[in-house]
């Protein structure tokens, strides 16, 4: 589009980045889930409210649809699909965490690389809050096309993922008072 300017360059660039910052996440998430299957199925269980004797499917389905919405992202063609299922996944969790909070339930989310003896609170919803948002403005970008992701935004991606698994590990660190962990 002769003489638009580069922001519509930029925001294509900005959304092929959080695409696969997205995809990476997703894909990790899915392979967590695989590697830790009976954490998987017992948050399914627990956190989620699914029957125990269906557990094992909801979480097989969960990595199943996490993997494909992170194989959609990737592909141009079909980033608006996958980034409509992340929406709606990450929503879910969302909803989850939520109902967990108001509910005042000390629950394994089975939603971090890190150790699962956390409390669900103000992070955790922020965080899938954050999510659910940068998977929104992922499908909104890419309904009017999108861009192949470059390595740079690639290796963006990766870094952006590093700092998320990082915050990740300090909000599960347990605060320090006069020199003890409590």
């Amino acid at each position: 589009m002769a003489g638009a300017g580069p922001i519509p360059e930029i925001l294509g660039m900005l959304s092929s980045q959080i695409a696969a910052f997205l995809a990476l996440l997703l894909a990790a998430s899915a392979a967590h889930k695989a590697q830790n299957f009976a954490r998987a199925r017992t948050a399914a269980h627990e956190f989620a409210g699914v029957p125990r004797g269906l557990a094992a499917a909801a979480a097989a389905a969960m990595a199943l649809a996490e993997a494909i919405a992170a194989a959609l992202l990737i592909a141009p063609v079909h980033r608006a699909a996958g980034a409509w299922l992340a929406t709606a996944i990450f929503g879910a969790y969302l909803a989850l965490i939520a109902r967990a909070i108001v509910e005042r339930r000390e629950v394994d989310c089975g939603c971090s690389f890190g150790p699962p003896a956390r409390s669900l609170g103000a992070f955790a919803a922020i965080r899938n809050g954050v999510l659910v948002v940068l998977a929104l403005l992922a499908a909104l970008s890419s309904a009017a096309g999108a861009m192949p992701v470059a390595a740079s935004q690639g290796l963006a991606a990766c870094a952006l993922f590093a700092l998320y698994i990082a915050l990740d590990q300090v909000m599960g660190l347990k605060p320090m008072r006069n020199g003890t962990a409590l």
